[in-house]
Parts: structure tokens; sequence; C-alpha cells
């Protein structure tokens, strides 16, 4: 089931729903096949989120366009417009952030695995599952 998300990027505020489970599958296994899963973990700077970011190759930057934006209708909360990269003219980093930060949200339940919170997979027993 789709959960609202809300990011800020530069004070502007993006609205929109995080994707299907299949397409969050995706996007865990292409953030893992890219070494992302760290860069989008928490506690890592902006900057190392852009230049991280900025060294996929555009197909991937294509796909994560579609799976995080398009799928998940992300618009500027503001004037309701989708996003595209030409709202960012100057910026295109914040724009490589915003598909970074809609990422996160996307896969975050994923780092639950690491401290066996809801949804990470743990059992009764407190171990975890195989």
């Amino acid at each position: 089931m789709a959960r609202k998300i809300e990011i800020i990027i530069n004070n502007e505020v993006f609205i929109g729903d995080t994707a299907p489970a299949r397409d969050q599958l995706e996007m865990l296994t292409i953030a893992s096949q890219n070494g992302l899963l760290m860069v989008v973990g928490k506690g890592i700077s902006d900057m190392g989120v852009a230049v991280a970011m900025s060294s996929l190759d555009m197909q991937v930057i294509d796909r994560l366009k579609e799976l995080i934006l398009k799928k998940g209708e992300v618009c500027r909360e503001s004037d309701k417009v989708p996003v595209s990269e030409n709202m960012f003219d100057g910026n295109t980093f914040n724009y490589l952030l915003l598909l970074a930060r809609g990422l996160e949200e996307n896969i975050g339940p994923f780092w639950n695995l690491n401290n066996g919170e809801e949804g990470g997979g743990e059992n009764e027993r407190g171990a975890i599952q195989q």
C-alpha cells in the first residue's frame, strides 16, 4: 500500500506516494547494484548524496525517475506541477538529491533489518528468518 511522502529540497516541498512493492524491490536492487545503499542511509550529507547520484549512468537515473517520480506521482506542492529535470535549471544537483531522497523514502524500511524493528523480518524469538 502506498504511503504519502514529503521531501524538502532547497526549501521547496515535493509530495507524492511511495511506489508499489514490486517497484520498491526494483529500486532496492538498483541501489544495491550501484553502491547506493549506504548513500541513501541516514547521516550522509547532501553533497555526498549528489556526488554519488551523479556517478550513475543516465539509464539508471531515467529508471529511478520512472519508479520514484512518475509512479509515485511526485509533484511540487506549491503548484502541483509534476517533477521534471527542467524545474532545477542551474541546480540540477537538487534534482539528483530529490531522486535520492525519494529512493530513501521507498526503500527506507530495508534499514529496519539492522535493528530488528517492525517489517525487518524478525520472528517471535528474535532470530532473523532465513
